[in-house]
């Protein structure tokens, strides 16, 4: 049985949003169909509006308290899979919500989805790329919009191929078979100009039009364009769920991305054991990785719920009572939650299915109570005495 846990009130995400993929696929009857699948399946529980307030427990054993509206449900599972994705962000720049010619790439998917009057009247279309991304707020590639703006200016040149289509860009990355995309828009006329960081384009507001000025990098000199409409590419935020991350234990990086427990060994998984990850939660990627990332992930969450019983590491700490004096200093410092207060006994318990072997607790420890199987004081003593008599 799955617990699908959604914030939104409907599935599919950012899907329902796009107009066609780089191969030319339709994206809406797609997800719909894989939505209705998704709902009448008799093994998944959809939660729509529903928020996750309290995870306890370990791989193989989690408890996750569901808030859907005013009730709560408490769900019993051995694993989970982070798949919270992330959002467009919303530029300030290029007069964006402030003229009605400026929109963002998913706000043109949907006036060609919806085949609008718009397109057929503009005559001149402009994109400018890295509209919030590769600066010092996000220095980072989306990845997807130089894609994404190649996709949609070919699609406009199939609705009309005397339109006048210009790209602005720092660095086009049309990687692997998306190169094509980039040749056959060049042959079908799509104009494309370089641009620095230290000299952007400027969009200044004319009637119904804006007049888009920027520098040729062949001419040398300021050229100008008169746009119907200018498409501006986006970068991809994180949702910056620090509570998220901090029930379910798991690292986040100084963007908003959750980390991976390995880039190249532990792709999908983190350094919590039976917690998985995968899609625009993890960074930013074009459907068809999000796709093969989540297939992995699926994988490797089975390869925990096909066991029977899970071994856990001989590296652990554990707690000699008698010493412990509750200070509770271990728990502070533990990065994996897997030290407790027994409130009765007023002493520190060791969760060994939580414990990662890090030693914190056992440096934090005044008492040295805690020790690390394979590394206790004695050991470790007896090594610098045998250095020092050295």
């Amino acid at each position: 049985p799955v617990h699908l846990v959604e914030k939104a009130q409907t599935l599919g995400g950012h899907a329902r949003s796009l107009h066609r993929i780089y191969k030319g696929e339709a994206l809406g009857s797609y997800v719909r169909k894989l939505i209705q699948q998704v709902e009448r399946h008799p093994g998944i529980t959809v939660h729509l509006g529903a928020h996750i307030t309290r995870v306890d427990g370990f791989v193989g054993n989690f408890k996750t308290l569901v808030a859907d509206g005013p009730s709560q449900t408490a769900i019993d599972h051995g694993v989970a899979i982070l798949a919270t994705g992330a959002q467009a962000y919303v530029p300030k720049e290029f007069l964006y919500g402030e003229h009605p010619a400026v929109v963002t790439h998913l706000d043109l998917d949907a006036l060609l989805h919806n085949n609008d009057a718009r397109l057929a009247a503009a005559r001149n279309v402009a994109f400018i790329q890295c509209v919030g991304s590769r600066d010092s707020e996000h220095p980072y590639c989306s990845k997807v919009c130089c894609t994404h703006t190649l996709t949609s200016a070919l699609a406009l040149k199939e609705m009309d191929p005397d339109k006048n289509i210009y790209v602005l860009y720092r660095d086009l990355r049309a990687y692997g078979t998306r190169e094509r995309l980039y040749q056959e828009a060049r042959a079908r006329g799509v104009l494309f100009f370089a641009y620095t960081p230290d000299n952007p384009p400027s969009a200044e507001s004319r009637g119904k039009h804006v007049v888009l000025t920027f520098q040729d990098p062949v001419l040398g000199r300021p050229v100008s364009v008169d746009a119907d409409l200018l498409c501006l590419a986006t970068a991809i935020v994180s949702h910056h769920d620090h509570t998220l991350a901090r029930l379910f234990k798991v690292s986040m990086d100084t963007d908003g991305w959750l980390l991976e427990a390995h880039q190249k060994l532990r792709p999908v998984e983190f350094a919590v054991d039976g917690i998985f990850l995968c899609g625009l939660a993890h960074y930013p990627k074009p459907l068809d990785e999000s796709i093969a990332q989540a297939q992995a992930a699926a994988a490797k969450a089975m390869t925990i719920l096909a066991q029977k019983s899970i071994r856990v590491g001989g590296q652990v700490a554990i707690i000699d009572a008698p010493r412990c004096c509750g200070c509770r200093g271990c728990i502070e410092v533990c990065p994996y939650g897997a030290v407790e207060f027994n409130a009765v006994e007023k002493k520190s318990e060791v969760n060994a299915a939580l414990c990662k072997g890090c030693g914190a607790c056992a440096a934090a420890c005044p008492s040295e109570a805690v020790v690390l199987m394979g590394f206790d004081h004695r050991q470790i003593y007896a090594q610098i005495e045998k250095g020092l008599a050295a």
